[in-house]
């Protein structure tokens, strides 16, 4: 085994626990979620697992850890509570919050119709 292909599979290891540390993390006390998580981030591991293009194998990298990353700022819980008839939502120091100017401020109908022809 070339030292390339040893780097290249530590960085698949890495990427693998990183996404499923994240998993576990995101959903904190939800069984359920984070077995289904597992199942599917195992699943498609694995499915590319006989990949030799290094290109590819980056690119599949790179994919898993903006998924961790996606998960980790835009993925929240909510939790029922039972006294107050209320859902509460569970949000870490990871969640991206943003400011919804996008939403205060829409696009005009021109904008939008420029933006579409790209």
């Amino acid at each position: 085994m070339s030292s390339a292909s040893t780097k290249t599979r530590l960085a698949v290891l890495n990427a693998y626990k990183y996404l499923l540390r994240t998993q576990k993390e995101t959903f904190n006390g939800d069984f359920l979620a984070i077995s289904e998580a597992r199942r599917k981030t195992h699943e498609e591991f694995l499915k590319n697992k006989d990949e030799t293009n290094e290109k590819e194998i980056n690119k599949q990298i790179n994919q898993a850890l903006e998924a961790a990353e996606f998960l980790k700022s835009n993925v929240i819980q909510a939790v029922f509570d039972e006294k107050t008839s209320r859902f509460k939502a569970k949000i870490t120091d990871n969640t991206e919050l943003g400011d919804n100017e996008s939403i205060k401020n829409p696009p005009s109908v021109k904008e939008l119709k420029e933006k579409m022809k790209c």
